[in-house]
């Protein structure tokens, strides 16, 4: 009963903790980004900061992860959430003082992304010590939850904030949140789990070193890399199959209004949030693997669909429910595939390298997304945009394909020693 207690506590505080930065930093980098394009009106400095919210974890992960693995994961979480408060009391103090100029905002931009991708790897990495084994599943289900939430919510609250509330005082309240959320995460218990607490038995190594054990773990455990070539082909064919052509075909073949537009976007998100909400009774049912593989390859499938009301030439009112109806599916089966991947990642990958692993794939997928939305964007026009969306969704299909058949044999052989053994 009192292991329960700690539990929930460690719960509680971790969503709040988890929420307050997630949400701080999606509401600021967006509501940033409208106060530059209001500043100097031009569209590339707008892009020009949204795109520095994204490079710093590219390139910071990999050193995340060490230090993950090197310090009390309880350092770095209090530590980044600390840091990122004293950074927004002294961009309050000179925006107080001097009015925002455009070198202060990138390099706040940069320095508050530094800081999220540090926390965001340390709470990873920490999560398995946090709870009992068997709320593994949880804990990666409200964490995911309180990601889709920041991405609906997110815009919205920086659009809001920045038509009408004063810049500078939403920068002081966010500074006031980073200060609280960091004295919350004071009261969690990082070692509650004693079956994945090993921060003491750690050896210091180099830095390279270290990085070097990561990366043979990663390349080297068959299991591992096939969960990561999951996640790659996701993010590449959810950038080359959906987020390039659905727009245009929505927006530039179809003409469907700009509400109607918006609607279907804001799908995407609700459907993340009912898959996180269901997913902890799905996963007690099937088994983690097969779920996510399965899910995989119907991702693929949606995908594949995005340009059959081109082909079927639907109305207006036909592709609206449509694009609504796949929209709202993908999300519900990315958060099929999410958190059982994270759940077998955590509880495969060994506690003293999981901060250094997960740096490393979480890196890696970033770069294939922006790889995916160029190449799909130079394909427009060239190719059939009906065809677009299948070209780049085939290989995750067979993919998934293969890892299922291969995943059926696997377990098939194991009953077979099983029957013969007993």
């Amino acid at each position: 009963m009192e292991l329960d207690k700690k539990v929930m506590k460690n719960l509680f505080l971790f969503t709040t903790g988890k929420a307050v930065s997630i949400f701080g930093s999606s509401v600021y980098t967006f509501a940033i980004s409208l106060y530059v394009l209001k500043l100097t009106g031009s569209a590339l400095n707008y892009a020009t900061t949204l795109m520095l919210s994204v490079i710093p974890m590219i390139i910071i992960s990999p050193i995340a992860g060490v230090i993950a693995d090197r310090i009390p994961k309880k350092w770095l979480v209090v530590g980044m959430d600390l840091a990122n408060g004293v950074l927004f009391i002294l961009i309050f103090a000179y925006a107080s003082t001097v009015n925002l100029t455009l070198p202060v905002i990138y390099l706040s931009t940069i320095l508050l992304n530094i800081f999220t991708t540090f926390f965001g790897i340390g709470i990873e990495a920490a999560k398995p010590s946090l709870i009992t084994s068997d709320k593994l599943i949880k804990i990666n289900s409200l964490s995911k939850l309180i990601d889709s939430t920041s991405s609906i919510l997110g815009p919205i609250i920086g659009g809001i904030i920045f038509a009408f509330i004063n810049i500078k005082y939403f920068i002081l309240f966010n500074a006031i949140s980073f200060i609280f959320s960091a004295i919350t995460e004071c009261f969690i218990d990082f070692h509650l789990n004693p079956i994945h607490n090993n921060e003491t038995d750690y050896k210091r190594n180099s830095f390279t070193t270290d990085l070097k054990e990561g990366w043979l773990f990663f390349a080297r455990n068959r299991s591992i890399l096939e969960l990561f070539f999951v996640f790659v082909s996701l993010n590449f064919l959810l950038g080359f199959s959906v987020n390039v052509p659905a727009p245009y075909i929505i927006n530039q073949l179809m003409h469907l209004p700009s509400s109607s537009f918006g609607i279907i976007n804001s799908m995407f998100p609700v459907g993340l949030i009912i898959g996180t909400l269901s997913v902890e009774k799905i996963m007690r049912k099937i088994e983690f693997r097969k779920l996510l593989i399965s899910m995989n390859g119907l991702i693929a499938i949606l995908a594949m669909l995005v340009g059959l009301p081109v082909f079927l030439k639907l109305n207006n009112g036909f592709s609206f429910i449509f694009y609504a109806a796949i929209f709202t599916l993908m999300g519900i089966a990315i958060a099929y595939v999410d958190v059982p991947l994270m759940t077998i990642l955590q509880n495969e990958i060994p506690q003293k390298l999981l901060g250094r692993v997960l740096s490393i794939i979480m890196s890696l997928v970033k770069v294939i997304l922006p790889v995916a939305l160029i190449t799909s964007g130079a394909l427009i026009g060239k190719i059939s945009i009906t065809l677009l969306p299948i070209l780049g969704a085939t290989i995750p299909l067979f993919y998934s394909i293969y890892l299922l058949v291969l995943h059926h044999d696997k377990n098939t052989l194991l009953m077979n020693k099983t029957e013969q053994t007993e």
